[in-house]
């Protein structure tokens, strides 16, 4: 019995790592527009009460963080 649940456990581990392995260049695409969105949100939030203006350079900032997020995941997606 022992065996045989090893021997689960050993496929299971490697089917996991297979999908791992496969998701990858997707997950750091994701984490990439997510962390492009944030930082460049972030600074143009500082831009804006720095320069006491309107909420144009958080919008501008929040639209480049877009733009290269979704740049960054299209060329993982379309990738071959």
């Amino acid at each position: 019995m022992t065996n045989e649940s090893d021997n689960f456990l050993a496929q299971s581990l490697k089917q996991f790592q297979r999908f791992v392995h496969k998701a990858g260049p997707s997950a750091s695409a994701s984490y990439t527009l997510l962390a492009a969105v944030l930082f460049l949100g972030a600074l143009g939030f500082y831009a804006d009460n720095y320069f006491n203006s309107s909420p144009i350079f958080i919008l501008v900032g929040l639209s480049i963080g877009l733009i290269i997020g979704f740049y960054e995941l299209a060329k993982s997606v379309f990738k071959k």
